[in-house]
């Protein structure tokens, strides 16, 4: 005997409704279809108002039934030594019952029975019993294959809707589709972002795929009550799919997409906290900070300056997101990271057969993608000359062309650019174009080194410590006193993404207690001094010429500001090696970018 869970024919819902009212109108007689717990499923006549009832009282008839899995006649049931224990056999009015078990999976689910009232039906039905018992069978072979059928999907929908719960979590769009195109199932994401109703079942969409791709993803337009939405992401068609699970679309929104490529620095990046993300309290930040909401809603171009480490994408998201583009994308490049030869066709895409291995559909570049939305181009500087020319096409036409083809493609994009070099010396030396300087340069922000503002540390320190101590699990430690000074009187070539690991070093080694000098990382626990903020270095330590021009010794000659710069980098050189390793250190030490070293490199090489 089956359980309540496991029998197919309790998925059956109304469709059993379906089936008794067949067999009634086929026979003209009344049905009843009841479970292998003798639990009424569904039914004619009088019994159509008492579905939901157990008859195991009077049901000896169905419990042979199912016990024997043969299809039993009782041509006169209140005389059937079968009915003799039946309770109900006094008050028994059937004339005739056929009864015949639905067997599924090797087991009996359940009992169809056909039922007679009368004598003058009874006669016709026995004239033509065989057809009747044969008509039987048939109806409760094609009941259980219904059943299991419907079971099989009833399952597939709780595993799909559990899936689609957790795939809420991560707020990407899942949509099932049918064979004939309409929707079966979609999770909340989709209903939010494609204003889909509730009652959504078998409501049609028109999905269009249109040739562009953006990495492994194609762009689809949704069409859906007169509305029109952009996707990303991937249909999958099922080949032994049924009528009901044909494909399944896997997408984002285009604003969601983007936003993902352009995250750049996992999840936490893409939280759109706007200033609240800026930590830092002295004035020169708090008045960066009102610049940032000054200009939120601008259009124009922002070129943001500052070392390597200062933070300048955190003000470009903030930008974004304290502005009325915050809910369209924000894409990031980074210049310097893209070979020159693949930059174009990541900004600006390509058709097909643009080159050689390009994809056969094309290639959706940021520049589109980000419509309506922010570009954030950073390392700047390293942008080829050909593709500046590019750029600034779009910043002032708001158009361009895909790689390979000759159709202008208008865009809404506003231009967040950063960099760590000095454009105007790049500009003077003809290694970046003038004219695009000034129509990047319309907003300009400069963020300070972190050796700058001192005063932040202690905020950014609790910052950082909180955020670490969280995502690594360790109990709310604290820094010891000679830990903070010491944060305050290193220079942090590094800036704050220096400083942001030296805190995520220290809470990830520290065993217990507060964090001691001890954790410190051994380059700052050893730095020498003149790697000290300057209004901590010795006396004895500073340099002669220093010492000099603060004792107002005059006999010292003057030297050219390019001289002393040279002489620094030689010494950084000198300290760190002439390998590509202690260049990089060298730069760092000195807080300019490895390129801007090598330039001067090259330079104090020429005569």
């Amino acid at each position: 005997m089956d359980t309540h869970s496991d029998n197919p024919l309790r998925y059956m819902g109304k469709r059993i409704t379906v089936f008794t009212n067949m067999l009634a109108a086929v026979t003209q007689m009344d049905i009843e279809i009841v479970d292998a717990e003798l639990i009424r499923l569904g039914g004619t006549g009088s019994y159509a108002a008492r579905i939901g009832e157990s008859i195991q009282d009077a049901g000896e008839l169905y419990f042979t039934a199912i016990r024997t899995g043969q299809t039993i006649c009782l041509e006169n049931p209140r005389e059937h030594p079968i009915c003799r224990s039946c309770k109900n056999l006094c008050n028994c009015q059937e004339m005739l019952n056929i009864c015949t078990p639905v067997v599924a999976d090797g087991k009996t689910v359940g009992i169809i029975g056909l039922l007679c009232f009368s004598e003058e039906r009874k006669k016709t039905v026995l004239a033509n019993k065989a057809f009747y018992v044969e008509f039987l069978e048939q109806t409760a072979h094609l009941l259980a294959m219904n059943a299991v059928e419907r079971r099989s999907s009833r399952q597939a929908e709780r595993k799909l809707d559990m899936l689609m719960r957790v795939t809420d979590s991560n707020l990407r769009v899942i949509m099932v589709f049918s064979r004939s195109g309409h929707i079966s199932f979609c999770n909340e994401t989709a209903r939010k972002e494609l204003d889909i109703p509730y009652d959504y079942e078998g409501a049609a969409l028109e999905l269009t795929k249109t040739g562009n791709t953006v990495l492994d993803a194609d762009e689809f337009v949704v069409r859906l009550h007169e509305k029109e939405f952009v996707l990303f992401g991937n249909h999958i068609w099922f080949e032994d799919g049924d009528e009901s699970f044909a494909s399944v679309l896997v997408a984002d929104s285009k604003s969601s997409f983007a936003g993902r490529l352009g995250a750049g620095g996992g999840a936490e990046s893409t939280v759109k906290a706007g200033v609240r993300s800026i930590i830092g309290e002295s004035p020169v930040m708090g008045q960066l900070k009102k610049r940032v909401l000054q200009i939120a809603d601008s259009g124009s171009t922002v070129l943001i300056t500052g070392e390597s480490g200062t933070g300048k994408e955190i003000f470009a998201r903030a930008i974004h997101a304290e502005g009325n583009r915050r809910d369209q994308p924000f894409i990031t490049i980074n210049c310097g990271a893209i070979p020159d030869h693949l930059l174009e066709s990541e900004l600006f895409g390509y058709v097909s057969g643009a080159f050689t291995g390009a994809n056969k559909s094309g290639h959706m570049g940021k520049f589109e993608l980000a419509n309506h939305g922010i570009v954030f181009l950073d390392e700047i500087s390293s942008m080829p000359l050909h593709l500046q020319v590019k750029l600034l096409r779009v910043l002032q036409e708001k158009c361009f062309a895909r790689l390979g083809s000759n159709r202008l493609i208008s865009v809404d994009v506003r231009i967040i650019a950063a960099t760590n070099e000095d454009l105007q010396t790049l500009v003077a030396e003809r290694m970046f174009r003038e004219d695009l300087y000034y129509r990047l340069n319309v907003i300009p922000i400069h963020l300070p080194p972190l050796r700058e503002r001192k005063n932040d540390v202690p905020l950014l320190a609790d910052f950082f410590l909180g955020r670490f101590c969280k995502s690594l699990g360790k109990w709310p430690i604290r820094l010891s006193e000679a830990v903070r000074e010491k944060l305050k009187s290193y220079s942090w070539p590094g800036n704050v993404r220096e400083f942001q690991n030296c805190i995520e070093y220290m809470v990830n080694i520290n065993t217990g207690g507060d964090l001691t000098c001890s954790l410190l990382p051994k380059k700052i626990n050893e730095a020498p001094a003149w790697r000290q903020a300057p209004d901590s270095i010795p006396v004895a330590v500073q340099s002669r010429e220093s010492v000099a021009m603060a004792s107002g010794d005059a006999s010292k000659p003057v030297l050219p500001l390019r001289h002393l710069e040279d002489e620094a980098v030689r010494h950084a050189v000198a300290v760190f090696g002439n390998t590509v390793d202690g260049k990089k250190r060298a730069a760092e030490a000195l807080g300019m970018g490895i390129a801007t070293l090598y330039r001067k490199l090259r330079e104090m090489k020429e005569p």
